[in-house]
C-alpha cells in the first residue's frame, strides 16, 4: 500500500520533500492508516507531521474516548497532537448538522495548520469513499461538479493520499502492522443515506453487475474530473473578463453576451457568480439556476427574482444585476444652491459650485463645468433627484420632454434613475447629470450673465477633487 500511496503523492504532486503536514485523525481505520502510512514515509520524504483530532462531542463519552485514543496513538507514533472540542453553541438556522460539523472541523484544521506553519492538511478519504460519493451525488441529481467526487488536492492545501487505495487495502495494512482503530457505530446506521449506499446499494451492484464496481466508479470520477477541469478553466476565463462587473455586494453582466455562450458554460458561470456573493452557501439547486437562466431570456426590464441566502436578481434592459442583501433604498434629496454658492450632496458624495463668469472659455474640454444664461434662470435653484412630472427642454431641440420618458429611452436602470442629480429652477429642470443641459437657459452670443456649474467629488476628510 505504501508504494501505491507514494505513486499517488507523485502523480498529483500532493507533497514535496520537507513539507509540514497536519494529519486529520478521527481514530477510525482510514485516518489511522493515513497517519501510519505518512509516518512510515516521513523519513524518506523528510516530512514533519502533527496529528489533529476534532472532537464533535456527538456521542458523549464515546467521543471523548476517541479523543483519548487519538492522543495515545500520536504519542506512540512520536508525533505532536492537537485537539479541539466543539463548543455547544448550537447549529445555525438553515444549515444542516453535517454541513455545520464539516465547516467547524475544517476551521479547526485550518487554524492548526496556521499555528503549525503547515504546508498541507492530509485527509483520509479513499477510493471506496470516492465511489460512494459518485453514487450519492448521482442519486441527488448532481452535475459534473458533484460527479467528479473528491479531488486528490484541493486549494493546493488539502490532500488525499489514500484516494487510490481501497478500504480492503487499508484494513490489510492495519492488520499487517497490528494496528488498532476505533469503530464508529453510527457508520452502521441505515438512517444515513451514505451508509445505505455502502451497506446496501454497493454490495448489490457488485454482486449483480460489476464485482469491481468501486474501482470502476472511482475511475469514472477521475475521467469526469479531467473534463470538469477543462470546463472550469473556460469558466474562470469568463469570470475574469471585462464583460462582468463585480463589487462586494453586486454583480452585473450583459444578458445578450451570456446567451451567446454555450449553455453548459452559462449554467456554470451563473453558479460561480451566485456562490461568489454567498461564499457560505452550501450550493444552489438546478431550479435556482433555471430561474436565473430564464431571466436572461426575459426581455422585460424590471423583472425581479428572489434567490436563497439573501440574494436577488433583476433585469435592467440588457443587464442582469445580482445583489447580496436588500436593495439599497434611495430617498429623495434636495439642496438649495445660491448664486454664487456651493453645496455638498452627501447622497452622491459630490460638491456643486455655482459661480459667475464674464465669458465662456474657448476651450470647452472640461467635462465637469457647465454654462448657463443667468438671466434666463428663474430662482431659486436646487440640486435634487427626480420628482413626478419633471420636464425640461433638451439642448438643441424644440419643445419640452418628460424626464421619465428620457430615462426610459436612454435605458437607464430604475434604481439609477433615483440617484441622478438634477439642477432645477422655479420653472423646470435645467441640467441632468451626465445627460443634458436645457435649451431654455443655454448660452448664446447675446448672453451677458454667465453662470458656471462646476462639479467636484468628495474624497473624505472634507477634501474634494474634480471628477
Amino acid at each position: 500500500m505504501l508504494k501505491k500511496i507514494e505513486h499517488t503523492l507523485r502523480k498529483y504532486s500532493l507533497l514535496k520533500e520537507g513539507d509540514r503536514v497536519v494529519v486529520a485523525l478521527s481514530g477510525g481505520a482510514d485516518s489511522c492508516a493515513l497517519l501510519g502510512a505518512l509516518a512510515a514515509l516521513a523519513p524518506h520524504w523528510r516530512l514533519e507531521l502533527i496529528a489533529a483530532h476534532f472532537n464533535h462531542g456527538l456521542r458523549g463519552a464515546s467521543s471523548d474516548e476517541d479523543e483519548a485514543f487519538c492522543r495515545r496513538l500520536a504519542q506512540e507514533t512520536g508525533l505532536g497532537f492537537v485537539t479541539q472540542k466543539l463548543a455547544g453553541t448550537g447549529i445555525p438556522a438553515g444549515m444542516s448538522p453535517e454541513d455545520y460539523l464539516r465547516r467547524e472541523r475544517f476551521r479547526f484544521l485550518d487554524k492548526t495548520a496556521a499555528d503549525f506553519g503547515a504546508d498541507k492538511i492530509a485527509l483520509g478519504h479513499h477510493r471506496d469513499d470516492q465511489a460512494e460519493t459518485f453514487l450519492l451525488n448521482m442519486i441527488r441529481g448532481s452535475g459534473l461538479d458533484g460527479l467528479k467526487g473528491f479531488l486528490p488536492v484541493r486549494d493546493n492545501r488539502y490532500i488525499r493520499p489514500l484516494i487510490e487505495v481501497s478500504r480492503e487495502e487499508i484494513l490489510g495494512f492495519l492488520n499487517e502492522r497490528g494496528a488498532v482503530f476505533r469503530e464508529d457505530v453510527s457508520n452502521e446506521s441505515k438512517v444515513y443515506l451514505r451508509n445505505r449506499v455502502r451497506l446496501e446499494l454497493m454490495p448489490f451492484l457488485r454482486e449483480k453487475y460489476n464485482p469491481r464496481m468501486e474501482q470502476t466508479l472511482a475511475r469514472t470520477a477521475e475521467i469526469i474530473r479531467r473534463d470538469d477541469s477543462f470546463i472550469d478553466g473556460c469558466v474562470q476565463k469568463i469570470l475574469r473578463s471585462t464583460k462582468i462587473r463585480q463589487t462586494k455586494k453586486e454583480i452585473s453582466f450583459s444578458a445578450s453576451h451570456f446567451l451567446s455562450l454555450h449553455e453548459a458554460l452559462i449554467y456554470r458561470v451563473l453558479k460561480a457568480l451566485l456562490e461568489s456573493l454567498a461564499p457560505e452557501a452550501a450550493g444552489f439547486s438546478s431550479s435556482h439556476l433555471d430561474a436565473l437562466a430564464g431571466l436572461l431570456k426575459e426581455p422585460r426590464t424590471g423583472r425581479k427574482l428572489s434567490l436563497p441566502y439573501g440574494l436577488s436578481a433583476r433585469r435592467e434592459y440588457d443587464r442582469i444585476v445580482l445583489t447580496a442583501g436588500p436593495e439599497e433604498k434611495i430617498y429623495n434629496y434636495e439642496y438649495p444652491l445660491a448664486i454664487p454658492g456651493e453645496v455638498a450632496v452627501g447622497e452622491r458624495r459630490m460638491i456643486f459650485v455655482l459661480r459667475r463668469e464674464t465669458s465662456v472659455p474657448t476651450d470647452l474640454k472640461n467635462r465637469f463645468a457647465f454654462y448657463f444664461d443667468g438671466d434666463k434662470i428663474r430662482e431659486p435653484l436646487v440640486i435634487r433627484n427626480r420628482r413626478n412630472g419633471d420636464w425640461f427642454e433638451p439642448l438643441g431641440t424644440k419643445g419640452s420632454r418628460k424626464i421619465k420618458k428620457l430615462f426610459i429611452d436612454r435605458k437607464i436602470p430604475r434604481p439609477e434613475r433615483d440617484r441622478i442629480a438634477l439642477l432645477a429652477d422655479r420653472e423646470s429642470v435645467i441640467w441632468i447629470e451626465n445627460l443634458h443641459g436645457s435649451e431654455r437657459v443655454k448660452v448664446t452670443p447675446e448672453t451677458k450673465n454667465i453662470l458656471v456649474l462646476e462639479i467636484r467629488q468628495e474624497t473624505g476628510g472634507g477634501s474634494q477633487e474634480n471628477i
